[in-house]
């Protein structure tokens, strides 16, 4: 129920609005990909700085690394169907706390973008083994596992990963990451 409250809270105060399709959070959560540097880090005049990590690559933000192992797109997937669903992206990843402090990978913490640029949350109840979604990580300690994230077809795009200060907190967040996974 936390994480619910949390979720709804995070998906409205980011303001995000109705471009997606009927699974997806919304859409302008960041800059057109063609407009991002293949990797590196660049400031947008909003102020607002983005971290590109390229496909194979592990993203480094300051408290939170995460590098992808690879996706596979399914339908065989137990988890909430959000209208418009009709597959899953199970994103296998590996998470390090780089923070000071212990951490949980919340449900906001890691989007799935579209090549559109619509974003998908992960669902936290999916029945997969080794979910992340939920996991405390201590300082300096990595998790390998699953993100599942429900689309309405198959995606190519990137993983926006935000930072754990700003993943309850989302429409604060100054500094994020984009993992390309294809």
């Amino acid at each position: 129920m936390r994480w619910a409250a949390i979720l709804l809270a995070a998906i409205l105060g980011a303001g995000c609005s109705g471009g997606g399709s009927g699974g997806s959070a919304g859409s302008n959560t960041a800059p057109p990909s063609s407009t991002l540097p293949r990797s590196g880090t660049v400031t947008y005049t909003d102020g607002k700085v983005y971290t590109v990590a390229p496909l194979g690559a592990k993203l480094v933000l300051d408290d939170i690394s995460v590098a992808v192992a690879g996706i596979e797109w399914t339908k065989a997937i137990s988890a909430p169907l959000p209208p418009g669903t009709t597959i899953f992206g199970v994103v296998r990843v590996t998470v390090t706390n780089t923070s000071d402090a212990t951490q949980t990978l919340a449900p906001t913490q890691i989007w799935l973008l579209d090549s559109k640029n619509h974003a998908f949350l992960s669902a936290a109840a999916a029945q997969v083994r080794h979910p992340l979604v939920g996991k405390s990580l201590g300082p300096g300690q990595s998790a390998t596992g699953s993100l599942v994230f429900p689309a309405p077809g198959r995606e190519n795009g990137n993983l926006l990963v935000y930072r754990f200060a700003d993943a309850t907190d989302i429409a604060h967040a100054h500094h994020v990451g984009l993992v390309r996974y294809g």
